[in-house]
């Protein structure tokens, strides 16, 4: 049996969306939370971010969505850990530009430490000599009316001096009904005035309370006033719309529907696709009825770029599988849904033509299957599997149809000779005295570390048997901080090799082995990317408190194009789960491996002949802006 390769996912199929995108679109850029980013689609997750359903709803002729949202992120964390706001203000193929759009929502992580801002508490714990408190103290969470208020307004300002448009989103409402199950409550609205915690006259205090209309610490209410505090920034309470429609379906509903099974705030495809429906038809309202004539301006112009026309949308909505090699089983996943199907329950047909095959659970394979829908909504995920039995370009026409209506989707996907090809690599050993790489055909780059330092090369783990001794890795100052429950974004091991001038390349396979020593604490998240702002980041291992001295090996396979001069990256993010500081323990690292096959670069396209221009009619090129200058902030 062919071996079934995955070749891209949701989040890689927009980035490689982008990367192609030519002509003047508009770019609308989105940061938040988990609520808001990207998933995985391959089965290993039920989460699903209404970000990531969001690209379907617009035309992708005319409008390009970078969901640049972060699990985990508060409106602090995302504007001052690098890698995030950062990028998308200085620097990076995602870097805003003047006439893009900037979707901000923020709330859900801010409200850690319930209501104290996290910098503040640390503070305060440290000075009562509790350090261990401080330890465990979640530093992201703000102050609705300090802190928070604080961080949205430097979002919008930093964007409108960029010439960015911003427009202030409430956050997604919790699955948290009253007892009656017949209302979402204050605090699944954000509101934390019910329960609360603060720093005052010196003490830390908790479980306090202030009446209904009082909004100290409503974070809607917080965000929706910064809005306010301009005349061309929007502001869109997707917080009540959503709140609204949970208590429309019923917790039950939600609960097995909408929301993902591990917990209350997170969406599955459903609820993710039901939200960003949401979004864009009050975008569509609030375009036709906003009486403040600029926010009135950009929100009409945001909705130009909408297509919920079709009655079928599919997501994602560039269609392409990527590359494939002759006879691979590649499949791929796609999410097809409808929100005005003609009757409250039946069945829609969704076929493939070209020798493609869907399927709707991954085992049964054929030209077309059968979707059952519910409260007039259709909302399946289809699988599909490429034709490949020839090189080349391949290309499939998807057809969805309720009886009534129909919609297609066209799907491609570039199959190659896996015969062809210059076989290219890049290696790190890490068993001698050294962080040299050896290559063959690329261009190795020396190992790179950020809040790191080699501690030992000498290092032989337990398993597997007879593996050669690894380079351990320490964090700076050889003491590991009880803070972080998760990876630090500024302490990582990357590892880099670029494809050389006059080439480009199938990248095939990156490995590597990986263990902890000096306990069973040890945890990591492995990425690789092919940007070098780690924007296209996919993860590709994890461990969690993994076996002392227990080594694993990371062996990823897939088939992805990196263009001439374009670099691969690895980045291992290492921390430990400990409650307080420790030292004497590493990550142990060794046989790190990118390998691919090289082919000849295409000659760039010729330049397009303008035959009407002549020396009478040509106009002057603009007059460039000065130096130094800086956009005027269109403060109200």
């Amino acid at each position: 049996m062919n071996k079934r390769i995955l070749l891209i996912t949701t989040c890689a199929l927009a980035s490689f969306a982008m990367a192609l995108a030519a002509g003047p679109k508009k770019k609308v850029h989105t940061i938040g939370d988990s609520t808001m980013s990207e998933y995985a689609t391959d089965g290993s997750t039920d989460k699903c971010g209404w970000g990531q359903m969001l690209q379907q709803f617009f035309n992708s002729e005319s409008v390009v969505v970078n969901n640049r949202a972060k699990a985990g992120a508060s409106s602090k964390s995302f504007y001052k850990e690098p890698g995030y706001w950062n990028t998308l203000v200085k620097g990076g193929k995602d870097e805003m530009k003047a006439g893009d759009f900037l979707l901000i929502q923020f709330a859900h992580n801010d409200e850690k430490n319930n209501g104290a801002d996290g910098d503040e508490l640390k503070k305060y714990f440290r000075r009562q000599g509790a350090a261990s408190r401080a330890g465990k103290t979640d530093y992201r969470g703000t102050t609705a009316y300090e802190t928070f208020r604080t961080y949205i307004h430097s979002f919008i300002e930093e964007a409108k001096a960029m010439g960015v448009k911003p427009i202030v989103v409430a956050p997604i409402a919790r699955n948290y009904f009253s007892s009656d199950g017949s209302k979402i409550t204050r605090s699944g609205k954000h509101d934390l005035g019910d329960n609360y915690s603060a720093i005052k006259d010196n003490s830390f205090l908790e479980e306090l309370k202030v009446g209904p209309n009082d909004h100290t610490y409503d974070y809607v209410q917080a965000a929706k006033e910064v809005a306010e505090e301009f005349d061309d920034v929007p502001f869109i309470n997707l917080t009540e719309l959503t709140a609204k429609m949970y208590e429309k379906y019923g917790y039950s509903y939600c609960s097995k529907k909408l929301f993902s099974s591990s917990d209350k705030t997170h969406t599955a495809a459903l609820g993710a696709n039901l939200i960003a429906h949401q979004f864009v038809t009050q975008l569509k309202k609030q375009a036709e009825s906003e009486a403040a004539p600029k926010k009135k301006a950009i929100l009409a112009e945001l909705s130009e770029g909408l297509d919920i026309s079709n009655s079928f949308l599919f997501s994602p909505s560039d269609g392409d599988m990527g590359l494939a090699y002759i006879g691979a089983e590649v499949d791929s996943k796609f999410t097809v849904s409808a929100f005005d199907m003609p009757s409250e329950y039946g069945n829609a047909k969704i076929s493939a033509d070209n020798g493609f095959l869907v399927s709707l659970d991954k085992y049964t394979w054929s030209e077309s299957v059968n979707v059952k829908y519910t409260n007039y909504t259709l909302m399946s995920p289809i699988y599909i599997r490429a034709n490949t039995t020839t090189s080349g370009f391949v290309s499939c026409k998807l057809t969805v149809t309720d009886g009534t209506r129909t919609s297609t989707k066209v799907t491609k996907i570039e199959v190659i000779d896996p015969q062809k090809g210059e076989n290219a690599s890049a290696t790190w050993q890490l068993t001698q005295d050294s962080k040299k790489p050896t290559s063959n055909l690329l261009e190795a780059s020396e190992i790179k570390l950020s809040e790191m330092f080699i501690e030992d090369f000498q290092m032989e783990p337990v398993s597997p048997t007879g593996h050669s001794k690894m380079v351990l890795f320490n964090v700076e100052g050889g003491t590991w901080p009880g803070v972080y429950s998760d990876e630090v974004p500024t302490r990582y091991i990357e590892f880099k090799a670029t494809v050389p001038k006059g080439k480009i390349m199938n990248l095939s396979g990156i490995s590597l082995d990986i263990c902890g020593f000096g306990g069973n604490n040890t945890c990591y998240n492995v990425y690789c990317a092919t940007k070098d702002d780690f924007s296209d980041k996919e993860l590709i291992g994890k461990g969690l408190k993994t076996s002392k001295e227990y080594c694993t090996t990371i062996n990823k396979e897939f088939l992805t194009k990196v263009g001439e001069g374009k670099s691969v990256y690895i980045r291992i993010y290492p921390w430990m789960k400990v409650t307080d500081k420790v030292s004497g323990k590493c990550i142990g690292i060794s046989d790190v491996c990118i390998k691919g096959k090289l082919f000849d670069a295409p000659p760039p396209p010729p330049a397009p002949k303008n035959t009407k221009t002549s020396a009478r009619t040509t106009k002057p090129a603009a007059k460039p802006a000065a130096k130094g200058t800086t956009p005027a902030k269109p403060r109200k």
